[in-house]
């Protein structure tokens, strides 16, 4: 059983002693006075119904012909900026301490990864063949290269807390530990290079074979003796100190120490299905097939969002409905959770529009709602990012556009819209012609919001490509960051259509042809996508089969 019922949450995990900051991000300090004169005296624009919305058949949008953002997809990769003070943007130590221009990871040129996870101090990854590495000062505090730390064992997903790793198996039946820290005298040989015996022939004829029964040196958690028949875990999430399992019967367990496993929540929590979990560093989230939210865990900062902050709701040890979410049989369908740091983000959908709303901490804007609150114990709405619509050309007509992603670190966040556009080829093959809109907000203090400056945001706004001359002028090979240099104000900095990052959907890798069957469309074409990740300061973006 699970030690204590917070799965490992410290009552002094959480003080509310920073200092309150601002509810202004510092964006009109630039700004001239004769612009910041003519703000004041601007007149709110008027708001705009979906009924209103015309669509304007001038409009230039961004595609990938005019962007050439395939280039992750060309010679897959990943590629990292924003805090290298634990060298996991440059585990060289080349770069300086800030890495404003994304830059790929050598380690893993031209390698499509299935998992990409950025904690505090360590980055650890999984290649497409199941192999387990990490990185980072807190791995290794003498070299900071990608180690292969597991290999053999088919790994899925991996997900990072302040002492140890949990990865999951392709399979869904396996969950290794894996110590965070690297040994003195490295990982054991033996039990990274593992290879599971193959049953003998002999013991099918009733002849023995009992030799091929050497166990797995590594350390798994028990899940075994929790799992049904035919049932399987199909994803993990994990806080500082804290995992949890969900499974493909819609359970949840969890687990603390690495060693035990428990079944997660009361009565009525166990007999919903379950189909998302979420963790934030002391806190966790769930969504069930009725459209409900639950949460539990600490609730300092109110990312619980069990409205007023009090003594009462500071801590949560059993799952929680979110009362401002009504479910599906009331019109208000929660259909995304996600958290990160102190702060939780659910997608809702109420009469086929979309609204994403956030609680908990917002001091660096990581709310999303246009405030520094500290504290924020009820949702409030992220309106860039809620009731989109664009025109569909095979429907004739307005349509919503959701949330397809989040990438939510300690104080900065990502959102990836679903409004990819793709066109059936020849081959049958849907390839896409316009990509994924990515926003950022929250803190910026490393450059991670891929905004070309160094201000906070406290609302959502458009990521800039990979590329962009915005981030690397063609005459500076170094990040401006680095050697304190201002961006100049030329007409290149407007975020308009064609100038933003977009993630690509599933489509054909370009670069080779695999033998392995991983990825890989009905008729035989290796599929990748792009997917967004963030951490405490960095951020990152990489190739990963589809």
């Amino acid at each position: 059983m699970i030690r204590s019922p917070f799965l490992g949450i410290d009552s002094h995990a959480v003080q509310n002693d920073s200092p309150i900051t601002s509810k202004n991000d510092g964006g009109d300090s630039s700004k001239s006075l004769g612009t910041r004169l003519a703000g004041y005296f601007k007149k709110a624009p008027p708001t705009i119904g979906q009924n209103d919305i015309v669509l304007d058949k001038d409009l230039t949008v961004t595609s990938w012909k005019q962007l050439e953002q395939t280039g992750l997809v060309k010679v897959p990769g990943v590629m990292l900026w924003g805090s290298n003070r634990n060298g996991l943007v440059d585990p060289s130590g080349k770069s300086p301490g800030v890495v404003m221009v994304p830059q790929r990871l050598a380690a893993f040129e031209g390698m499509a990864c299935r998992d990409l996870k950025l904690g505090d101090d360590i980055a650890a990854a999984v290649d497409e063949e199941g192999n387990v590495y990490q990185w980072g000062s807190g791995y290794n505090i003498n070299a900071h290269e990608p180690e292969i730390t597991l290999r053999n064992r088919d790994i899925a997903q991996v997900a990072i807390c302040d002492l140890r790793l949990y990865v999951l198996s392709r399979d869904g039946t396996h969950v290794y530990v894996i110590p965070k820290v690297r040994p003195t005298n490295g990982p054991s040989k033996a039990a990274i290079d593992y290879v599971e015996p193959k049953p003998s022939v002999w013991r099918y004829v009733g002849m023995g074979g009992s030799s091929d029964s050497k166990p797995d040196p590594m350390t798994q958690l028990p899940v075994k003796d929790f799992l049904h028949k035919d049932e399987k875990i199909t994803s993990i999430a994990s806080g500082k100190n804290h995992m949890l399992m969900l499974t493909s019967e819609g359970r949840v367990l969890g687990s603390e120490d690495g060693l035990s496993v428990s079944t997660i929540g009361h009565s009525n929590f166990q007999q919903s299905r379950i189909l998302e979990v979420a963790c934030g560093d002391v806190h966790s989230l769930a969504r069930d097939d009725q459209g409900r939210c639950w949460a539990w865990g600490t609730n300092g900062f109110g990312q619980l969002a069990q409205g007023a902050y009090s003594h009462a709701n500071l801590k949560l040890a059993r799952p929680t409905l979110i009362k401002d979410i009504a479910g599906s049989n009331n019109g208000a369908e929660c259909v995304k959770v996600a958290a990160g740091g102190q702060t939780s983000f659910v997608v809702v959908k109420e009469d086929s529009k979309f609204k994403v709303r956030s609680a908990g901490m917002g001091q660096w804007g990581q709310l999303g709602d246009g405030t520094n609150t500290h504290i924020q114990g009820s949702l409030v709405i992220i309106a860039p990012l809620s009731n989109l619509a664009e025109y569909k050309e095979n429907a004739q007509k307005m349509m919503p556009i959701g949330i397809h992603d989040f990438a939510i670190g300690s104080t900065h966040a990502f959102a990836v819209l679903d409004n990819a556009i793709a066109e059936d080829s020849a081959s049958h093959i849907s390839i896409a012609t316009h990509g994924r809109d990515v926003l950022s907000w929250g803190q910026n203090t490393h450059y991670q919001l891929l905004t070309g400056k160094r201000i906070n945001r406290t609302e959502p706004s458009y990521a800039l490509p990979l590329d962009s001359d915005i981030l690397q002028p063609p005459d500076i090979t170094t990040a401006p960051a680095a050697q304190n240099r201002a961006l100049g104000n030329d007409s290149k900095t407007s975020l308009d259509a064609t100038n933003r990052l977009q993630l690509l959907p599933a489509q054909p890798r370009l670069d080779k042809q695999r033998s392995s069957s991983n990825g890989r469309s009905s008729n035989g074409v290796e599929m990748i996508e792009l997917k967004i990740v963030a951490g405490n300061g960095v951020s990152g973006v990489y190739c990963r089969p589809a």
